[in-house]
């Protein structure tokens, strides 16, 4: 079973068209990607040549070579989405009018083995989708942020300070200006907590705040904690009464990640893959979890979705494609790979934006696209069954 396996997956017929379907997703990716990295140029050249920051190149000519390849790994991710599919129905398309795919089923090449070579370019795509956008954008990100006009965050330019930000965590609601030194700290703080019941408990003035070493913990400097009490009157009714305490340090609970505050303002989809998790691991400490959910669960699930589509599209292919066909027979096939995009990048965007759970929103597709191929496989194998 394992010597048919690898010889299935290894064979000279495999061998070849997986080279195909790998060279005509790179010609059209590099197409893509030059177009796309050319407007981007075109429209940013000014501010660029401008920028003080100077990248290891020297000149103008190097500085535009410096960025556009700083580029091509921010737009690689979204371009090997849908050139993958497009390439497999190009190598397709190529085989079929130039009856070679005959040719490979005559010789006794079956179906199955003939699916190997788009599940090792789905495999090698989805693997290189996500080093690119776990790794290789993020750090990319941070060179465009110190030696280009780029800003992401308030991160790549310290030591600096943010205007007023508003945040809220699970049982409270803060004002503070963020600034990033050697280390994390808040400045101008104002945090009203609500308590589990809802219920405003206290409110915390300072002039700054750190964080403390127990994980859930900072300690304020210089301000006031005031809280509300109830007192009765003449007429034996309960009114609140505001009390308010002046400290120099204190150190209280606040449910607040230094790391997320390290990172604010960043796009999670441009954070590492080790941050997002350690984000995720500190669980009610950060602010808005579900959005570093959601990028971990997109870049996971993105294998799936490229392994899937390309023997989606693979399949069709085979089963549709002939040497007298029509062109437009070929361009149905790549819209249903590009629907498939479109639907993925649809529910991607509702879960960053909260609208549906982060799990269902990231793995929904490449599970339909999963259920789908199976039953297209077994419906044609079944057919195929039947007609010998």
């Amino acid at each position: 079973m394992v010597n048919q396996v690898f010889a299935a997956l290894f064979r000279l017929e495999t061998r070849f068209v997986t080279a195909l379907y790998l060279q005509r997703m790179t010609i059209l990716a590099l197409v893509t990607i030059s177009i796309i990295v050319a407007l981007d140029i075109s429209a940013n050249v000014g501010a660029l040549l401008d920028s003080a920051a100077e990248p290891q190149a020297s000149g103008d000519l190097g500085r535009i070579v410096y960025y556009a390849l700083l580029r091509v790994s921010f737009v690689t991710p979204s371009v090997l989405l849908f050139a993958g599919i497009w390439g497999v129905v190009w190598a397709e398309y190529t085989l079929a009018t130039s009856n070679e795919r005959i040719m490979l089923f005559s010789c006794g090449r079956a179906y199955i083995p003939s699916l190997a070579p788009a599940l090792i370019v789905g495999l090698i795509v989805g693997s290189i989708h996500f080093a690119v956008a776990g790794f290789v954008k993020p750090a990319t990100v941070e060179l465009e942020a110190t030696t280009t006009h780029r800003s992401y965050g308030l991160k790549f330019d310290r030591p600096a300070q943010s205007g007023e930000e508003w945040f809220a965590g699970a049982n409270f609601i803060a004002r503070a200006r963020v600034k990033l030194a050697d280390d994390v700290s808040l400045n101008d703080v104002y945090v009203f907590d609500y308590g589990e019941s809802g219920d405003l408990q206290y409110i915390v003035r300072a002039a700054s705040a750190r964080p403390s070493p127990e994980p859930g913990y900072w300690t304020f400097y210089s301000g006031t904690v005031s809280y509300f009490s109830t007192l009765s009157d003449a007429t034996g009714s309960n009114r609140p009464a505001l009390n308010e305490n002046r400290f120099e340090t204190l150190e209280t609970d606040f449910a607040l990640s230094p790391l997320w505050v390290e990172n604010i303002g960043i796009l999670p989809i441009l954070l590492p893959q080790n941050v997002l998790t350690e984000l995720i691991d500190q669980g009610d400490l950060v602010p808005n979890l579900y959005k570093y959910e959601m990028t971990v669960y997109e870049r996971y699930a993105s294998i799936l979705y490229c392994v899937v589509t390309m023997l989606l599209t693979a399949h069709l292919a085979m089963t549709r494609f002939s040497s007298g066909m029509m062109p437009y027979r070929a361009l149905s096939v790549a819209l249903v790979g590009f629907g498939a995009y479109f639907l993925f990048s649809v529910t991607l965007m509702l879960g960053h934006h909260g609208y549906i759970s982060t799990l269902f929103s990231a793995w929904i597709i490449p599970v339909i696209a999963l259920i789908i191929l199976c039953k297209a496989t077994y419906s044609y194998m079944r057919g195929a069954a039947v007609r010998w």
